[in-house]
């Protein structure tokens, strides 16, 4: 018998079968083309093959003369979408799951500039002037008319092309939730004022769709509380959900607005905010519903935790968005009864944050992940399942995230591999994550791939090992990955070799005793975490950054709420210079070139790590093959040490 009854329990909805409670969130990879490409194929095609029961491809328009919010995307408009629709979706099917998309309109959130020509931007009330300057023309009704028509036809191209079901996009603050919020929404006629005259158009848009396709299975994406002053309350949503109630199979809950981008850290919960966070809202939707189900979002990655939210009553369905970023094979792992392989993920918004991050000269728009190196690379899994033709001798140097991810694709893909670590356990840089409450996530991540090291065959771990000439003389390897980590960097200020003065990894390297004052030189995110984290334990704590602004190395959304958790619990000096650590204190200038005196019993650097590669470079002709990874190649993220070593073990 399965772990989880209620996660693998089978369910007719209108009498169409699904195979299991698990949806995936709408997501959608990131382009430059307004169709489905083969890196969009390979996702979702992951994804189905993981396990989920229903697929959600994201964020479709509807009427693109009225609606870009982003510079390119798929419009159910645009008929020249539907060969790769038609391709995306079957190979949804492939694997037994339902396909769904998600139908959107940004409303008084379009940019103009994106539209086609004659184009024009609207909303449910006037505005001069919208985020992106321009100016927005309140809807009357046969505007409203032709926008619920344009989401009828576009669930019917929808379906001709497959789907089973469609996403209505009712929340985080687009055409439909503009309507429902009083942020928005400032009409005096029937659309507003009332919850029953500000639902009027978005059920218009419902009513429509059912009109046209009777047979299409409807779910409403709404945010049930828009954690913002004057926004959507989760009070408003229970008596929306009365009136949506049987009109649509699946009510989805979510939370927040793009109306307040500071609410985007409970749209894409960070670290900060609980797992599940949006649980509670959605067991009070689902005790006033009588004939819609209840589906629920909101930084889940435990399939514990989803069995009993099932269980309990709470919802119907979870949806998954980044947990099957980080691992899109979890279904499968859950079902099987080894949860504890699961790649967790670590909710540090990178993935998220890659399409709109304000504060540095470049936005990829690419899909990454911290914890899974072939995301928006699927193809290239067909490398890593390939058996080698003939088995090397690989030696690996390193034991933290890019020395295990290397051993473990190498092993996985035939080769005999030796893992050496000189700690007695591994980890590498992410022994840092024990100390720091707010890392949990990371820490399941690295007790995932420490199991998975352990299970992997043709692995053999040695710990206590440092590899050193002689063992690799001995071994004889074929292959010699050095993924050794990185040294902290030590600028030249007067006063630093003081008894009083600790690198920011002497807190769990060395489990350094910390005085009640504390001064942090360097404001990037491992001091700005650190500073946090000692604040939280009652350390008075000061930040000095050089540069114009805290964090800046961040994932914007991350960045974004650790600020503001920083304010009132850190003091901190942006722009500032440090003059020099003193025996009770550091000296430093301000930004507008006032000396000062920061009192402190306990001065940590964070400012910088450097790779160690030049001190290995000795190993170059000790192995045919010689591959640097992780943080040896270069100081850098989890990102960069998981991509390199699963390049090195893909490789060889």
């Amino acid at each position: 018998m399965s772990k989880y009854p209620h996660l693998f329990q089978p369910i007719h909805v209108r009498n169409v079968y699904i195979k299991n409670r698990i949806e995936s969130a709408p997501m959608s990879p990131s382009g430059d083309v307004p169709f489905y490409t083969r890196e969009a194929y390979e996702m979702y095609n992951s994804i189905a093959k993981g396990g989920a029961g229903i697929v959600t491809l994201g964020e479709a328009g509807v009427h693109s003369l009225t609606d870009h919010a982003h510079p390119t995307m798929p419009h159910l408009d645009d008929e020249t979408l539907l060969p790769s629709l038609i391709q995306t979706v079957d190979t949804v099917h492939r694997w037994g799951a339902l396909a769904s998309i998600e139908l959107t309109h940004s409303g008084c959130r379009a940019k103009g500039a994106f539209l086609a020509e004659g184009g024009y931007v609207i909303g449910p009330s006037p505005m001069e002037a919208n985020l992106y300057g321009d100016k927005v023309i309140e809807m009357d009704e046969n505007m409203m008319d032709m926008i619920a028509d344009a989401y009828a036809q576009a669930a019917y191209m929808a379906e001709f092309a497959g789907c089973d079901m469609v996403n209505i996009h009712g929340g985080h603050g687009w055409l439909i939730s503009q309507f429902l919020s009083d942020l928005n929404n400032h009409r005096t006629d029937k659309y507003g004022g009332s919850i029953e005259n500000k639902a009027r158009f978005p059920l218009m848009i419902v009513d429509r769709i059912r009109q046209k396709c009777p047979n299409l299975l409807l779910e409403f994406r709404l945010s049930a509380d828009e954690e913002t002053e004057g926004g959507i309350t989760i009070d408003e949503t229970v008596e929306f959900a009365k009136l949506l109630d049987g009109k649509v199979d699946i009510i989805h809950v979510s939370a927040a607005t793009f109306h307040d981008t500071s609410s985007s850290a409970r749209m894409f919960p960070t670290v900060f905010y609980p797992r599940g966070c949006n649980v509670e809202n959605a067991a009070r939707i689902k005790a006033v519903v009588k004939k819609s189900l209840v589906s629920v979002v909101g930084g889940i990655n435990d399939p514990d935790f989803m069995e009993n939210a099932l269980a309990e009553g709470k919802a119907d369905f979870v949806v998954v968005g980044r947990q099957f970023i980080a691992d899109p094979s979890w279904p499968r792992k859950a079902k099987a009864g080894k949860p504890e392989e699961i790649t967790k993920c670590i909710r540090c918004e990178t993935c998220i944050s890659a399409g709109f991050i304000p504060h540095v000269p470049f936005s990829s728009g690419v899909l990454r992940c911290s914890v899974n190196p072939t995301w928006g690379r699927e193809y290239e899994n067909t490398r890593k399942e390939e058996p080698v033709p003939y088995a090397k001798k690989v030696l690996v140097a390193g034991g933290g995230p890019g020395g295990m991810e290397a051993a473990i694709t190498a092993a996985r893909r035939g080769h005999h591999v030796i893992l050496c670590e000189k700690d007695d356990h591994l980890a590498g840089s992410l022994d840092y994550a024990k100390q720091i409450s707010f890392k949990a996530d990371i820490v399941k991540f690295l007790r995932s791939m420490v199991i998975n090291v352990q299970r992997t065959p043709n692995l053999e771990l040695r710990l206590n090992t440092e590899v050193t000439d002689e063992l690799i003389a001995e071994e004889k390897p074929d292959t010699l990955i050095i993924a050794c980590g990185a040294e902290p960097v030590s600028p030249p200020i007067p006063g630093l070799d003081k008894a009083i003065v600790h690198h920011v990894t002497d807190i769990y390297k060395k489990h350094i005793s910390i005085g009640k004052k504390v001064v942090m030189i360097g404001g990037g995110l491992a001091g700005c975490e650190e500073s946090l984290e000692l604040a939280w334990k009652g350390h008075d704590v000061s930040v000095v950054e050089m540069k114009d602004g805290l964090a800046k190395d961040a994932p914007y959304i991350h960045w974004r709420h650790l600020l503001e958790k920083m304010e009132g619990a850190v003091h901190s000096y942006c722009s500032a210079k440090v003059q020099s650590v003193e025996d009770n204190g550091v000296k430093i200038t301000d930004k507008d070139g006032q000396e000062r005196f920061l009192e402190a019993d306990t001065v940590l650097y964070a400012t910088g790590m450097r790779g160690t590669l030049p001190q290995y470079e000795k190993w170059n002709d000790l192995a045919e093959e010689v591959i640097f990874v992780g943080d040896c190649r270069k100081a850098g993220k989890i990102l960069e040490a998981m991509r390199t070593g699963y390049c090195a073990g893909s490789t060889i």
